[in-house]
């Protein structure tokens, strides 16, 4: 099979609001706005020297020689595509991908689509390398926003977005749990994990992994408990869970507000009680507890 390893910037811009466009106007109606929205992205992208590579439903994924180009293409289709029902939701990476049987591989796209579906409507997120990549005078335009968890991945990755005029970033996240505007310097704290005999701490930027794979920083070994369940983080300030397994996981933080996650991200405050893939109150429980201190 014929190959090509390449140094490119990757741009995935996902076209959201269809659903209900289908819904309002009926199909025949909605599918030409949608082509409409797609055309006008590889357009913009052919005009700024990108290469389209495919569609997969409502995104349009292309590479950029540079990332100064796939940057002006962004700000192109941020500029023109702004009308509702239908506005694009954007992922900019930069590194080392595999071209072959006219498409493209590797971890570089993989996180361009988590920072595509991690985007609000109408945002821009780019990784780190991309910033990197960059001239210091395109630097400029974008804001650092937080530090981010990407599914599957261990290390937290900081992610950019543009920058307003005011020079402020353009959207809040914050609403989400995966991002926090940084406008004023975040509180100092420290996390602290009990699990039997076992104390973790954990600090600023670092991840303490919990789950039944010996590899896991506290092992739990109950066949409910996934391999790789959750992972505890604190960034900006903020303690998080980060759940990824397929049985879920019960989170206390205060007399009887127990509630169930599944494959998202919670805040964590105070103190309280995690259970993986048991209530608490179920005898075979496995109970952590965890302390959120000042630092």
């Amino acid at each position: 099979m014929d190959q090509e390893r390449l140094l490119a910037a990757v741009l995935l811009a996902d076209v959201v609001g269809s659903v209900p466009l289908y819904e309002r106007i009926g199909d025949d109606a909605a599918l030409r706005q949608v082509s409409d929205c797609l055309d006008a992205i590889r357009g913009i992208v052919a005009q700024h020297g990108g290469d389209f590579i495919y569609s997969k439903g409502d995104d349009v994924l292309s590479l950029f020689e540079t990332p100064e180009a796939a940057l002006r293409a962004v700000c192109q289709i941020g500029s023109e595509l702004t009308k509702e029902p239908l506005i694009a939701r954007i992922g900019l990476h930069f590194g080392a991908v595999i071209r072959a049987r006219g498409a493209v591989f590797g971890d570089v796209v993989n996180v361009t689509a988590r920072l595509s579906t991690t985007a609000n409507p109408g945002e821009v997120l780019i990784s780190q390398s991309f910033f990197e990549a960059l001239s210091a005078g395109s630097r400029g335009s974008l804001r650092l926003l937080d530090k981010m968890a990407f599914k599957g991945k261990q290390e937290l990755f900081d992610v950019y977005t543009l920058g307003g005029d005011d020079g402020t970033p353009a959207t809040h996240v914050a609403s989400r749990g995966t991002f926090v505007e940084r406008r004023f310097a975040p509180p100092q704290i420290n996390l602290v994990i009990r699990y039997g005999d076992q104390v973790r701490p954990c600090r600023n930027n670092e991840l303490v992994t919990i789950g039944r794979s010996p590899e896991c920083d506290i092992v739990v070994q109950r066949p409910w408990v996934s391999r790789h369940h959750a992972t505890f983080t604190i960034s900006n300030g903020k303690a998080r869970l980060v759940e990824r397994s397929s049985s879920g996981t019960f989170v206390s933080m205060g007399p009887g507000d127990e509630v169930f996650v599944r494959r998202e991200d919670i805040l964590l405050f105070g103190s309280g009680v995690i259970s993986p893939g048991r209530r608490s109150s179920l005898g075979d429980a496995q109970i952590l507890h965890y302390e959120i201190i000042p630092g």
